[in-house]
């Protein structure tokens, strides 16, 4: 049957007539969407400029609790509650605006909210509904669900909202990833003692089954560490886990823990009271001795704020470890002013075969003023050592304690001054005791130096006696830099 022109002319208009319809409908709906966002955004601001000072008053106590919140209870719509979460939790509060916060969460309705999108307790909302509010599309949409529970965690997080803590350890066992990294922040948020063996066995899990565990290690860890110190006691069992990355997990906690308690303070001393009797005894009698160097390592910087007398020697014991690591660990922790009668066996250090030790050396004896600066200075000049030598010279400049060689060489009797002196001055260091000896030393000091080492053939000595020849304000000092120059023979110049 031959298919008709007149056949062609209606399929082509027919078309034509659907594309344009279908065109029109597509600008009506942009238009539609357009208008719906700009009422919707003009609520959004009318709503901010109508509550946000009230949020703010009552925040801050400038107004009457019931006063507020019964303006407050006052907005109205399908979209009340993101409203109201969009005004309340527009900033993260101050431990000051919690309790206030917490509290007006709670009467609007909010936690419950959030609490039971968290278990999953979420009804399918209807067309008007999901166009009405902006959580309303995902809802309808089951495998975007988690957004809204992640979210509600994380509100419940912020509030620091302790009576929800078990539904957020619940939240651990999410087959969703992303709703059980957002549980374990907010149950580190809450910091409830009690939800802290829940994170220890998330620990265990994740390394003892990596390849199953949908939380990641840094989660975990990070959590773990936000919790005080007197939780640390939970960690025991993972302190004598057969698992060595395990062992090492738990010490590396407790070890952050510490440095967190101890921020900001000298001499942080650690008794039994506060990290526990049993615990003190498992990192000075076993975790030092652990088959793990790591484990090692990581013990000695809370070793050194456990206040017993075993403390120096088991930190003693780590400074002569096999592995370079756990010594570098251990001379850092003992850079604390009671460790000062250790000053001799931290001295040998300077010799240690790895550059990285040698440099925590030097720090740690700085750290014990006159005497671990005489350490290092009766090093500088007895060791054989070539690379100890080079690293305490290089620390001494770079440290800024050439000043202090320099003071002491002003003054008559200091002979170890001069050694230290006459030793960078062979090693070729000099352009920083040169530069202090021109701009900052006095008078007296430069006079001593210059008439000790005028003649010597270093470059940059050399080029210092010249600036002090036309430029020294001292007239006696410039005169014998003057005769130095004219001393020096036409050949030597060469």
């Amino acid at each position: 049957m031959p298919f008709l022109i007149e056949n062609i002319i209606k399929v082509v208009f027919t078309l034509l007539v659907i594309v344009v319809i279908g065109n029109v409908v597509i600008i009506g709906l942009a238009f539609a969407r357009r208008q719906r966002r700009e009422r919707y955004f003009q609520r959004i601001d009318f709503v901010r400029r109508e509550f946000r000072p009230v949020v703010g008053n009552l925040l801050s106590g400038r107004m009457d609790y019931q006063e507020g919140f019964n303006r407050l209870k006052s907005i109205s719509g399908l979209d009340r509650l993101y409203l109201l979460e969009e005004l309340l939790l527009e900033k993260r509060p101050t431990a000051s605006e919690e309790p206030v916060l917490r509290r007006l969460c709670e009467d609007l309705g909010l936690v419950r909210t959030w609490q039971n999108r968290l278990a999953g307790h979420m009804d399918t909302a209807s067309v008007r509904e999901a166009v009405g509010r902006p959580e309303g599309i995902i809802e309808r949409v089951g495998k975007l669900r988690f957004l809204i529970r992640a979210k509600s965690a994380e509100n419940l997080g912020i509030l620091r909202h302790r009576e929800s803590w078990p539904l957020l350890v619940k939240a651990l066992e999410d087959p969703h990833p992303d709703i059980q990294s957002v549980a374990s922040r907010a149950i580190a948020a809450i910091g409830e003692p009690e939800s802290f063996p829940a994170l220890v066995a998330q620990l265990h899990k994740v390394v003892l089954n990596a390849s199953t565990a949908a939380l990641s290690l840094r989660s975990v860890k990070s959590s773990l560490v936000s919790f005080p110190l007197k939780c640390a006691s939970g960690l025991l069992p993972s302190l004598r886990h057969s698992n060595r990355r395990i062992r090492f997990l738990a010490t590396d906690v407790v070890r952050e823990m510490v440095a967190r308690e101890a921020k900001g303070e000298d001499e942080y001393g650690l008794d039994r009271k506060t990290l526990g009797m049993e615990m003190a005894e498992v990192f000075l009698t076993q975790l030092p001795f652990d088959e793990n160097p790591d484990v090692r390592a990581r013990s000695a910087p809370v070793i050194s704020h456990i206040s017993d007398p075993r403390s120096a020697p088991v930190l003693l014991t780590l400074l002569r470890d096999t592995a370079w690591f756990v010594r570098l660990h251990a001379v850092r922790a003992l850079a604390q002013r009671r460790f000062l009668p250790q000053a001799g066996e931290i001295r040998q250090s300077l010799s240690d075969p790895n550059w990285r030790v040698r440099e925590a050396s030097v720090a740690t004896l700085r750290t014990f003023g006159a005497a671990g600066f005489n350490q290092l200075i009766e090093h500088f000049i007895s060791t054989e050592d070539t690379y100890s030598r080079e690293q305490v010279a290089d620390e001494l400049q770079r440290g800024g304690l050439i000043p202090d060689v320099l003071r002491r060489y002003g003054e008559d009797g200091d002979w170890r001054a001069a050694q230290v002196l006459d030793q960078m001055v062979r090693m070729g260091k000099t352009a920083y005791v040169l530069g202090f000896l021109s701009k900052e030393a006095q008078p007296p000091v430069r006079k001593k130096f210059l008439v000790k080492y005028v003649k010597d053939p270093d470059p940059q000595i050399r080029q210092w006696v010249a600036r002090l020849a036309t430029s020294e304000p001292d007239s006696e000092i410039r005169g014998l830099a003057m005769a130095a120059l004219e001393s020096r023979s036409p050949a030597a110049e060469r």
